[in-house]
């Protein structure tokens, strides 16, 4: 089974996600790290982190749309995530995978239909704007280490945090 580092964010549906970012950003103490318009293929979609300079990306999502609602999980590599990958589609349905540009990630619903993510982190430091599309897991791991590579060179590389 998945090796999981643990769970890392989650992200929820809210029919004013740019209102519910406010509140966790004003009483939380949360920053909003990027957000996408209205008019964006997945709606208005909120992201926060209440350590945007540590290694995740953002810690809690909001979406307009609540068919985007996921609990994620990270795995420590890329060979991880591919062994996920093969792992969950021999159990279940394997809804989409993506390149999410800061992380390659793959879904699917656990028996109760909550939309689970598994994902692991690319360290690429891309723009607010980055946009999201499909990536093949049955590519060879070299193949989408490449990717990375090559998103790396046109965005750089995100610099971790080294405090905790």
């Amino acid at each position: 089974m998945p090796n999981f580092i643990g769970l890392r964010h989650v992200g929820w549906g809210d029919k004013d996600p740019v209102a519910l970012a406010a509140f966790y950003r004003d009483v939380m103490g949360m920053t909003v790290v990027r957000q996408t318009p209205a008019d964006s293929p997945i709606g208005t979609t909120v992201f926060l982190s209440r350590h945007p300079e540590g290694d995740e990306d953002h810690d809690l999502v909001f979406f307009s749309n609540p068919m985007f609602a996921h609990t994620a999980f990270e795995v420590a590599s890329l060979a991880e995530l591919l062994k996920s990958y093969r792992e969950v589609k021999e159990r279940v349905p394997i809804k989409n995978t993506f390149n999410h540009g800061v992380a390659f990630s793959l879904y699917f619903d656990d028996p109760s239909g909550h939309n689970i993510e598994i994902y692991w982190l690319t360290h690429v430091a891309v723009p607010p704007d980055f946009p999201v599309r499909p990536i093949d897991l049955e590519l060879p791991e070299e193949e989408l280490q490449w990717e990375v590579e090559r998103m790396a060179e046109q965005y750089g590389r995100k610099v971790l945090s080294t405090s905790n």
